[in-house]
């Protein structure tokens, strides 16, 4: 194996002028930690003035779509078991996308223009490929931008995935890749072939395996979790102020693949290592997990295209001028980012300042999980 280019004393440096007590009021608490798979290097760090009431990194945080990848994995052992396949239609487990339509438009009235897809949706496209089947979040086009106000005024996230997300598409299975809640229906579909419920089946089958106690989609059933939950925070103006309207409701009527997740980081390492010492999947699932996907890779190729927030939400501290593609679960750089990132390492982000990286090259994974919902904010 390569040595690695971390160390705890780089990380303690690189960390601590970014993430220490000198920021705004000192109430916000981030939590850092990287390992690699043989156990023989970690970190762990937990920063500011509330570590004392909340002891390293037990901080229960809201994850949100670093939920993706705990759902990719459930995915992924579906697929082993021959529960699900890749390049069947998802029509077949998912009949809310059978026969899918493309949104078009709107008539002088402001009804929406709906036309058939001329390809059905496979389950590769849906989450390994990930989101390049023609569906995207709210906020990722103008056409769902202005269909949403057309439905009139409603929070982002429903009680369920049905409720939450249209299912249209914007454009044909494969065309392009954009940002989408494509994991939250993958969610389902591995709660349509085992019969049970999306958190039941990851508490089973992933986070009773690695030892992970302190995660849940239903905060409301863990007091003992609640008791630890770091507060989220928005800047407004030249202040911060708590969050008043979370994104997500709590309590949920189910899990949600996508973003609906609660953990401490130290129970999210443990996930993240399970992968990487193969207790979760075949070693060649996990080898294609840090492969690139996309055969078309518009969407990704013109990173400057898109609004800074968005930009730099995706890449995850990728430079722009490094090419990248998709995985199975997240976002992949094809080329090395020297002193940062081996060739093929796979990362993905979260709304509230959550972030994972892991390097297969180097057999790493770090997690830095915060509580600031403005998403990739300059702290």
């Amino acid at each position: 194996m390569k040595p690695s280019i971390l160390s705890a004393t780089n990380l303690q440096k690189t960390s601590s002028p970014c993430l220490g007590s000198q920021r705004p009021s000192a109430i916000n608490t981030p939590r850092v930690l990287t390992t690699n798979d043989q156990g023989s290097f970690r970190y762990t760090k937990a920063f500011g003035d509330d570590t004392a009431d909340i002891a390293d990194t037990d901080a229960v945080h809201w994850i949100a779509s670093l939920t993706k990848f705990v759902t990719t994995i459930a995915v992924m052992q579906c697929v082993e078991k021959g529960q699900l396949d890749l390049d069947s239609d998802i029509g077949k487990v998912l009949p809310e996308w059978q026969d899918p339509q493309i949104l078009t438009g709107f008539n002088e009235k402001d009804e929406p223009i709906f036309r058939p897809a001329t390809k059905a949706i496979t389950l590769r496209q849906v989450v390994f490929i990930l989101r390049s089947y023609g569906m995207a979040y709210v906020f990722m086009h103008p056409l769902l931008t202005r269909y949403q106000q057309l439905q009139g005024e409603r929070p982002l996230i429903q009680q369920t995935v049905k409720e939450s997300y249209h299912p249209f598409l914007l454009f044909e299975p494969g065309k392009r890749w954009l940002y989408s809640p494509s994991l939250d229906w993958a969610g389902v579909a591995v709660e349509r072939v085992t019969s049970m419920k999306l958190g039941e089946y990851m508490k089973r089958h992933i986070f009773d395996v690695v030892s992970a106690n302190d995660i849940t989609f239903h905060l409301d059933q863990r007091e003992d979790l609640r008791a630890r939950k770091a507060k989220n925070w928005q800047r407004v103006g030249q202040s911060l102020e708590e969050e008043k309207n979370p994104v997500m409701p709590n309590p949920v009527a189910e899990g949600q693949g996508g973003g609906g997740l609660y953990a401490t980081v130290n129970e999210m390492l443990k996930i993240y290592h399970g992968v990487l010492t193969e207790k979760l999947l075949r070693p060649e699932t996990i080898k294609i997990m840090f492969q690139p996907q996309l055969k078309n890779n518009v969407g990704l190729d013109k990173p400057d295209e898109y609004p800074v927030f968005v930009r730099n939400a995706i890449w995850n501290a990728v430079p722009s001028d490094v090419s990248v593609s998709f995985g199975l679960g997240g976002l992949v750089n094809i080329a090395a980012v020297p002193e940062r990132r081996g060739v093929n390492s796979l990362t993905w982000s979260g709304i509230p300042n959550c972030y994972w990286v892991s390097q297969s090259v180097l057999n790493e994974m770090k997690v830095l999980a915060h509580s600031w919902v403005n998403l990739v904010d300059r702290y």
